[in-house]
């Protein structure tokens, strides 16, 4: 039988400086961490409004796998447990990572997105309510799958970055995402998946 939980989880929460209109990350962790060439499981993230005001967000998770092949991320589910307007799919945000790299203002607690090197990071994006409801969470599922060509016999990190994409409206491309914008950043987890 597969494990459920992977030891040595870590879930890094942020400070947030802000008005609080977004989904803080409460826990990421990967279901299975042992997997054979072929075989996937779930990176899930699980968030809660950071205050009881409602409002509308565009909320983002940004799954970061290394470079090489032998991890892949393929889609992300927004509310897998039924809340805050769930089950919806996450469209991809290929322009976000880099943007995120390059506005260089995701970082706290000792990390830095704009420093982290040799990882492959695929990003979703979906504006979704906080409704105010603090006293419930909502979890994000996230397949990610050890193709079949994967090298066995090592571990491999997995990165969860999640936050608020904020368009600045003053500069750049007004409803997409661009390095002129503002990304908050609510939450860091890592952990790694074994190939076997």
């Amino acid at each position: 039988m597969r494990k459920k939980l992977l030891r040595g989880l870590m879930a890094v929460p942020l400070v947030v400086l802000l008005s609080g209109c977004l989904f803080l990350l409460q826990g990421f962790v990967v279901l299975d961490g042992s997997l054979r060439p072929g075989e996937k499981t779930i990176a899930r993230f699980t968030v809660r409004p950071a205050t009881g005001e409602p409002e509308r967000v565009y909320q983002f998770v940004v799954v970061g796998v290394p470079n090489g092949g032998n991890l892949n991320v393929g889609k992300a589910i927004w509310g897998t447990n039924g809340k805050f307007g769930g089950p919806k799919k996450m469209p991809v945000s290929p322009a976000l990572p880099t943007a995120m790299q390059t506005a260089d203002t995701c970082g706290q607690s000792g990390f830095s997105f704009s420093e982290v090197t040799g990882t492959k990071w695929k990003a979703f994006l979906l504006r979704v309510r906080t409704k105010g409801k603090v006293n419930q969470t909502a979890r994000i599922d996230v397949t990610v799958k050890a193709p079949p060509g994967a090298t066995g016999g090592a571990a491999y990190q997995v990165l969860g970055v999640t936050g608020v994409w904020v368009d600045q409206t003053g500069s750049g491309d007004v409803g997409e995402v661009d390095s002129g914008d503002t990304f908050i950043c609510s939450g860091i987890g890592t952990s790694s998946i074994w190939v076997r």
